[in-house]
């Protein structure tokens, strides 16, 4: 194993990679992305938090489709409050965006039972919840889903990071700060396609800064694939060779169903000056 140094002011950005050995494989239909569970907290003795976070997880599949797709509630009362924010991506049914909040909240249940900060990915939707208020902060951690042999045409990967750039800095002036985009390449009519989304608590100022920190962070990862998503406990990216966007029965129905297995990448980035260790 290799480790390299660099030294960068004002910026430290770390990267685990992670392997699968049991085929984490990308496959255009909902699917979980990732997720993050804080140390298991025995300490609620009655039980009050994990009752609050119940009442809470049950009424999210409902709410959040009320409230287009986006919602943000508090259960209980001091010690044993619980936050929590589900958002739904853009482009879904309200149905799909239920189910999928669903399926997040089953999944935070089963995999961080006894946790108290949560974050649940999955291609459709976004769950976190917290003992600790998070609404309106701005956050950096991300998820970055890839698959290691797909690079682009050498001439197209030039264009690709500009035109998520681009989406990047028009995405958080857009309803819902939600926006999607197509690239028409120079190539013999390739086309790529781009997805960008921030969580509705933070600034369009924030939303912007959000995007742009992934793009910085995972540059070298995603700069010279054809597919790549970005998932965050803020902001959100997807960048695709074909149409996968519009709803879930178009994205059920999509040829792309690659056999080769994906990593995980992790990244951090925060506001002070430290090295980068790179793991290989």
């Amino acid at each position: 194993m290799q480790t390299l140094y660099f030294v960068v002011p004002c910026v430290m950005i770390i990267f685990l990679v992670l392997a699968f050995p049991n085929g984490f494989c990308l496959a255009d239909i909902n699917m979980k992305s990732g997720s993050q569970c804080s140390q298991a907290d025995y300490s609620d003795s009655e039980g009050t938090f994990q009752a609050n976070l119940r009442v809470l997880l049950d009424s999210l599949a409902s709410n959040v489709v009320e409230n287009h797709g986006f919602y943000q509630t508090i259960v209980g009362r001091k010690a044993n409050r619980v936050y929590s924010s589900v958002l739904c991506r853009g482009d879904i049914s309200a149905s799909s965006c239920s189910g999928c909040t669903l399926n997040s909240t089953r999944v935070a249940s089963n995999d961080c039972g006894m946790s108290k900060e949560v974050i649940i990915w999955f291609r459709w939707c976004f769950l976190r919840y917290s003992n600790e208020s998070f609404f309106g902060d701005m956050q950096q951690t991300s998820v970055a889903i890839t698959n290691e042999t797909d690079f682009d045409d050498p001439s197209v990967v030039s264009e690709g990071l500009p035109f998520m750039t681009g989406l990047a800095d028009a995405a958080p002036d857009r309803s819902y700060m939600f926006l999607t985009a197509i690239l028409n390449t120079s190539q013999g009519g390739q086309k790529r396609y781009g997805m960008a989304q921030c969580t509705r608590d933070i600034s369009r100022i924030d939303c912007r800064r959000c995007l742009d920190a992934q793009l910085e962070s995972f540059r070298t990862v995603i700069g010279n694939k054809r597919r790549w998503e970005i998932y965050g406990s803020n902001c959100f990216m997807w960048y695709n060779d074909y149409h996968f966007y519009s709803n879930a029965s178009a994205l059920l129905s999509a040829a792309w169903r690659p056999s080769s297995c994906t990593r995980l990448i992790i990244g951090t980035t925060l506001a002070v000056s430290a090295a980068i260790f790179m793991f290989f």
